[in-house]
């Protein structure tokens, strides 16, 4: 292939400046469900020309969004959806282009409306489905057509009304004519807003020079490098300059400094990146070197992946700026995005969102209510109080005459108002607040460097003269007389002789605000402040004034299209690095005036999402951050874990390299917690009799669910008696697991201050931490891939969110087999003494048994390893035939009943009364029989090798006593074939006081359990060590079922 000719149009024929949607549309449902519908090629690690480069990741991204949408339309049952009231062509547009408006969105079908917990909000960008009528949406039904919203246009008279762009033409007249729109249905599939800007940044050629920076044309690591034409400034220098030793540690300290030495350089380009492991500090690191950067009016752009990512940044840069001053000007620093999604209302960072502070700028530069009537109005009133206060009079006695039919009392308040004192404190109330309002929003949202050093501190000093004078004008001993006379001479010299006390401070501070009002009326009026009637004049204006802006990278496609209205932006910096797609990081890297870039991140926990397997395997998910061999600036301290938590994730992800910080080794960094070594800081505690039950794509297992509420309930208790804080995490890697605790939980924790629940999936934790995390793996099924929890990055994040304790809950057997991370975890536990059974914890075994018998799921028990039996003396091989009859029983109250007497056999009890011994005819082997009410469980002994030859309990079946004589002569015939010497061995009994325990024999012993190898179906002379239990029960199967 040449280069520069992306893969796609060789497959699609498609023209290189094709719009995404049109492509979308072109998409037959075949092509849709097509895993090879582009020819995807893996993704080169190096590039050699900036167009091979973009060109890249266009196939990829394709095929991604074509299995996002196939995934969606496989899903459409549980698609949000409305009914269409009507649909029109929306005719300046053309062809194709449609006015809808609905009647309302509903979040799935079949689900009565208040059940919904969240209604779903259209959104531009919308991928939709038209079809009718509703009921065949799950099926083939008529045809049906694709469509994108291209706008929303509101909520008017109880409907929502959106421009829609169709894949086909709808045909005209459509409600009218036809009335279609009866049956017509959109359902909501994805949002492809982000999809189409990544998609337009591949096919733009803008800023190129940090992208020529990340080609790596040469595989080799790159070398750190300096510019010769900057002055020769060390990173010593640069640290004595800026002087954050005490804010952070050493490495924090050296990976700002690297970075901001060379962020000044005008001549190169720079890309640093930041390493930051879990708990290492690394949004404290990232906040101060923005911090750092605002002071040298250096400006940034700050992006991330996700819009929580991006708040939790713009809130900790916004913190250290308020602990630096109350006043602190905030005009510097703005975020915008979108307001739902970035969950802006009533929260700590809404003073710096976009939306906001349009709103408050346009109400400040406003001519009605705007900043100069304001600064006019006070003059005014200072400057002619007794003026205004006769005419207000003169008004006043004009609507007395008025509303003359009116009551004494409302004549005798009109009296009271009249007064000169009450008049003038009311005005200046009236007047000062939205005054006040004005100057605070200068402070707060226009940035010092604009409105200019002296006019700020005179706002400031205007703040507090109009406070002094208001406390002034409210005191007691005022009179309304004397206080007239006095302001009826604006610049009358008082006499000590006057009467009023405080009129030299009253005069003063009256002098000291008109002075101050007039100045800044004056310098403001030189400012060049925004068209208030024009919106968008007024964006431009805070994006020119901020210095410091935080978006999502997909939001920062935005400020492509505000570049010629703002002063170029110089530094890019990405958090969460490699969380995001390289082709998502081409978005913000291709702004004007982008010269250097800072990555921060890990690489070694979760990776950007990528539904397709094809674009998976072509390395689409992975991020710059990952890709780019240069050296990276390590963050080795950590904060957060107990040393018990942080062992295994830094010994198996981190090679050792991180270490723990004193304040986490300490003796007193621990949280209330709960008794017994199980409940330590760290522990993989065994739940064996769990059942994963699949629900969908997702699986649960309730009887973990049914723990971690137990542990949960357990945690209140104890907190509540210590009435410390508690937060308590509690993690899965399955969606339905999710929705199964937190149904269990309800919202009975929601509303307790000190102590918090939050239920998340693995994913949905990530850069989050709670005081005690409780993990549950839910798999519980040997033999089946566990590849999805086996990930490193999830294993990683999951193990590394915890302060205090990290206890998981998961099956051995079924984690171990799996031979992945979770075997060398399981290790590590054991070695290092964390490792717990449920069966051997009183209060959990109990419970789980309950459990077990609620969930109708006691057959799970009856396994060698189950925690009912793993620790017993006996161990007890179950035949297949005693497993189906235990399945068949119809009272719980009959199989507990029968665990319970397999509990007792296992222990080396043996109940006197309810044990017969039968001696089969022609082997003379023994078989017991137990009575368990009307039933029988019918047993023998063997012997099997492991370390040694040991004695074993076998349960054959469970039956009524009619039953057991036919069993006895099928397996007789099996018994038959067994030597002398292993039956004997078989009825050797070996006593413990009351117990009977099994008999051991060193393997040196060569006990031979056949006499003839024509007598054995395996065709093998086979000792009893040797046997195989798979040939043992095919064995069993053959001679013992009855033959029909």
């Amino acid at each position: 292939m040449m280069e520069g000719s992306p893969s796609y149009m060789k497959k699609a024929g498609v023209p290189k400046d094709s719009d995404l949607i049109d492509l979308l549309f072109s998409w037959s449902l075949e092509d849709i469900k097509n895993d090879h519908l582009y020819q995807v090629e893996k993704i080169p690690e190096s590039f050699q020309s900036v167009q091979h480069y973009l060109n890249s990741f266009v196939s990829p991204l394709l095929e991604e969004t074509r299995a996002e949408l196939w995934s969606s339309i496989k899903d459409i049952s549980r698609k949000p959806f409305a009914t269409v009231i009507s649909i029109n062509e929306s005719k300046p547009y053309g062809r194709r282009y449609y006015d809808v408006k609905v009647d309302y969105l509903r979040n799935r079908y079949g689900d009565d409306d208040d059940k919904e917990e969240e209604v779903y909000r259209a959104l531009p960008g919308d991928i939709i489905v038209l079809k009718e009528p509703l009921s065949d949406l799950q099926g083939g039904g008529r045809a049906w057509m694709l469509g994108t919203i291209t706008e929303i246009s509101g909520n008017i008279a109880g409907g929502n009304h959106f421009k829609v762009k169709t894949s086909n033409d709808l045909g005209v007249g459509v409600e009218a004519k036809h009335g279609m729109h009866k049956s017509l249905h959109i359902v909501f599939l994805m949002n492809i807003t982000s999809t189409k800007r990544t998609w337009k940044a591949l096919h733009m050629l803008r800023n190129l020079e940090v992208i020529n920076k990340a080609l790596c044309t040469h595989s080799a690591p790159v070398v750190e490098e300096t510019c010769n034409q900057c002055s020769v400034e060390t990173n010593e220098d640069w640290a004595e300059k800026l002087g954050l030793s005490s804010m952070l540690n050493e490495s924090q300290y050296k990976a700002v400094v690297a970075c901001i030495s060379k962020m000044v350089c005008k001549h190169k380009c720079f890309v640093e990146l930041i390493w930051g492991p879990p708990g290492t500090g690394k949004t404290t690191t990232l906040s101060i070197l923005l911090w750092t950067l605002l002071h040298l009016k250096c400006r940034t752009l700050t992006c991330a992946p996700t819009n929580l990512a991006i708040t939790q940044v713009a809130s900790r840069v916004l913190r250290l700026l308020l602990k630096q001053s109350s006043c602190c000007c905030l005009g510097d620093i703005l975020l915008f995005g979108n307001k739902d999604q970035l969950k802006v209302g009533n929260s700590e960072f809404e003073e710096i969102y976009l939306d906001y502070r349009v709103e408050k700028l346009a109400e400040c530069f406003g001519p009605v209510n705007g900043w100069k009537r304001c600064f006019t109005s006070m003059i005014e009133f200072l400057e002619e109080p007794v003026l205004q206060y006769q005419n207000f009079c003169e008004n006043d006695l004009i609507n007395e005459k008025a509303t003359s039919s009116k009551d004494i009392e409302v004549e005798v308040e009109v009296e009271e108002r009249k007064s000169f004192l009450g008049f003038v404190r009311d005005r200046f109330k009236s007047i000062a607040s939205p005054l006040r309002r004005c100057v605070s929003t200068f402070c707060t949202h226009v940035p010092k460097s604009f409105i200019k050093e002296h006019n700020f501190l005179k706002m400031m000093s205007i703040a507090d003269s109009l406070d002094s004078f208001e406390s002034l004008l409210y005191q007691k001993n005022l009179v309304s007389e004397e206080l007239k006379v006095l302001f009826s001479e604006p610049k009358m010299a008082y006499s000590a002789s006057q009467t009023c006390s405080h009129t030299p401070t009253m005069l003063y501070m009256r002098s000291e605000c008109l002075f101050t009002l007039r100045t800044l009326r004056s310098s403001l009026d030189d400012l060049k402040l925004p068209n208030v009637m024009n919106k968008d004049a007024i964006e431009n204006f805070c994006f020119q004034m901020a210095s410091s802006i935080f978006c999502t990278a997909s939001s920062s496609y935005t400020l492509h299209s505000k570049s010629k209205a703002m002063e170029p932006l110089q530094l890019l910096v990405i958090d969460e690095a490699a969380q995001l797609k390289e082709c998502e990081s081409i978005i913000p890297l291709q702004l004007p005036g982008i010269r250097h870039a800072i990555l921060i991140g890990d690489q070694c926990q979760l990776p950007a999402m990528v539904t397709s397997n094809v674009s998976k395997e072509a390395g689409f998910g992975r991020s710059l951050f990952g890709r780019l061999n240069h050296s990276k600036h390590l963050l080795n301290t950590q904060y957060r874990m107990h040393p018990s938590i942080s062992f295994f994730p830094n010994s198996k992800f981190y090679q050792n390299q991180i270490m723990d910080a004193s304040c986490v080794k300490s003796e007193s960094y621990k949280k209330c917690s709960l008794p017994g070594p199980v409940f330590g800081p760290y522990s993989f505690i065994n739940i064996s009799g769990g059942k994963e039950v699949p629900v969908g794509h997702s699986l649960k297992n309730m009887v973990e669910v049914a723990v971690v509420k137990k542990i949960v309930e357990m945690l209140y208790k104890a907190c509540n008696a210590s009435e410390e804080n508690l937060s308590i995490g509690v993690v899965f890697p399955y969606a339905a697991q999710v929705a199964a605790i937190q149904q269990k939980l309800g919202h009975k924790y929601e509303d307790h201050g000190s102590f918090s629940v939050k239920v998340k999936s693995i994913d949905g934790f990530q850069g989050g931490e709670e005081d005690i995390i409780i993990l549950s793996t839910v798999r519980s099924t040997s033999g089946e891939s566990i590849e999805f929890i086996s990930s490193p990055h999830r294993t990683n994040v999951a193990l590394t969110r915890a302060r205090y304790c990290l206890w998981i809950l998961g099956n051995e057997s079924t984690l171990t087999n799996s031979e992945s991370i979770w075997k060398e975890l399981i290790c590590d536990a054991k070695f290092r003494h964390c490792f717990f059974d449920a069966g051997e914890v009183q209060n959990l075994a109990n419970f789980i048994l309950k459990v077990k018998t609620e969930l109708d799921q006691l057959d799970e028990l009856l396994k060698a390893d189950s925690m009912l039996l793993k620790s017993a003396r006996w161990k007890i091989r179950f035949n297949d035939n005693f497993r189906k009859s235990f399945v068949k029983l119809k009272s719980p109250e009959t199989k507990n009943s029968v665990l319970y007497l397999l509990l007792k056999l296992s222990s080396g009890r043996r109940p006197k009364g309810i044990c017969v011994d039968i001696i089969c005819e022609r082997s003379s082997h023994i078989l017991k029989h137990f009575k368990d009410g009307k039933l029988y469980v019918v047993c023998s002994i063997d012997i099997v090798k492991e370390s040694c030859y040991i004695q074993v309990l076998s349960v054959w079946d469970i039956m009524p006593l009619e039953d057991i004589r036919k069993l006895v002569k099928r397996l007789d015939n099996i018994f038959e074939t067994y030597t002398d010497d292993y039956l004997n061995r078989c009825k050797v009994k070996c006593m413990e006081g009351m117990l009977e325990v099994p008999m051991s024999w060193a393997t040196s012993s060569d006990i031979v359990q056949y006499k003839d190898i024509s007598k054995t179906k395996t065709g093998k002379d086979t000792s009893a060590g040797a046997f195989d239990e798979k040939d043992y029960a095919v064995m069993v199967e053959n001679l013992v079922l009855p033959l029909n």
